[in-house]
């Protein structure tokens, strides 16, 4: 079966779970922010938020936050939304992707976002806002969303460092550095 991308649902957030503990790490993502990003995701009945799925289950995630509907942030993860060109109200949110091994380097992660992207535009987002993993192996998410158009913005050490996690990187607490970066529709 060719994988395919298709709107997330509350019923794939036990596998979105087993994935994030794999690909992210262990308790990244709880039931209870599963269901806060599905409703910062949803808006007119348009979701900004998508798996790649195949025969095996969830293979990749790309899940987002329409303008005006983000969910509250640990306070380690200040945002500077005085550095961008857009205001908040009218910029959506990148929280995360990730792509099983099998799938990277393929392009599946650029059509998840691009489906994410075409959801915010509908919904009138003017930009789009994420953080990258500098950290990431090989600086994959850096040089991923560079090449998607995004452009960097401000570095913020140990970003992820209040969140009650065990990185797959540093362990715990997460060390790790997040680049906020913005994408201009």
């Amino acid at each position: 079966m060719t994988p395919i991308i298709r709107e997330i649902k509350p019923s794939d957030f036990e596998a979105v779970m087993k994935f994030a503990d794999l690909n992210i790490g262990q308790d990244y993502f709880s039931e209870e922010k599963l269901h806060q990003i599905f409703c910062a995701t949803r808006k007119n009945n348009i979701t900004c938020s998508f798996v790649l799925e195949d025969e095996q289950g969830i293979q990749g995630i790309r899940l987002s936050y329409a303008a005006d509907q983000w969910i509250d942030r640990h306070p380690s993860q200040k945002i500077h939304c005085e550095l961008w060109r857009t205001p908040l109200s009218s910029t959506g949110y990148f929280q995360s992707l990730f792509l099983a091994e099998k799938y990277r380097g393929q392009g599946w992660g650029q059509r998840l976002s691009m489906a994410a992207v075409e959801s915010l535009k509908q919904l009138g987002a003017a930009a789009v806002v994420c953080h990258s993993w500098d950290e990431s192996p090989d600086n994959s998410s850096r040089k991923y969303l560079d090449r998607f158009g995004f452009q960097a913005v401000i570095s913020i050490p140990y970003f992820w460092n209040g969140i009650d996690y065990e990185c797959t990187r540093c362990g715990k607490p997460c060390v790790c550095t997040a680049t906020e970066m913005v994408y201009y529709l």
